[in-house]
């Protein structure tokens, strides 16, 4: 995974201090149309689960760039399903930091996959767009002093993790 050097002498104009929770709550709402659509061309039934942290820390962050990474990591996660799935999404604090967690049950991404992820312009197959997705998140989540991370396992499916500091 390559580091993304941060200017931390420039303040982003666009950076408030932001309840996490709530930019999850509307990326599952602005989702959920596009898992409807999803349903209907491909039969993927999607049902999204929270376990939302009442004590979570707030962050300093460009509220639309961070609403943007839980929308294309659901995005994700509703094309990598097939027939019926649940996608949960968690929110707790860990060492003075916001943690988020979009994990849902697929075929297992190869370590090969794993490891070239988070790095543009890497394609395979016809998965151009959910891997700038995700390269996206990880530009996005850097930017803002964070760090994501991926794990997937066969049977266990893909859990993607979201780590920001608290503001």
């Amino acid at each position: 995974m390559h580091a993304v050097q941060r200017d931390n002498s420039k303040t982003h104009a666009g950076m408030l201090t932001v309840q996490l929770n709530e930019l999850v709550k509307e990326a599952i709402a602005f989702t959920e149309d596009y898992a409807k659509a999803s349903q209907d061309e491909r039969g993927a039934r999607v049902r999204f689960k929270t376990e939302l942290a009442d004590n979570l820390l707030t962050v300093r962050a460009d509220k639309g760039e961070l609403r943007n990474i839980f929308i294309n990591l659901l995005r994700n996660a509703i094309d990598s399903i097939a027939g019926e799935a649940r996608i949960t999404v968690r929110t707790w604090a860990e060492d003075a930091q916001a943690v988020a967690e979009v994990r849902y049950t697929d075929e297992r991404m190869s370590d090969e996959v794993q490891g070239e992820l988070f790095r543009t312009p890497f394609v395979k197959g016809g998965e151009r767009e959910a891997n700038q997705r995700i390269a996206t998140c990880y530009r996005i989540v850097r930017l803002h002093g964070g760090d994501i991370e991926i794990k997937s396992a066969l049977n266990e499916g893909t859990t993607f993790t979201v780590k920001l500091p608290g503001a």
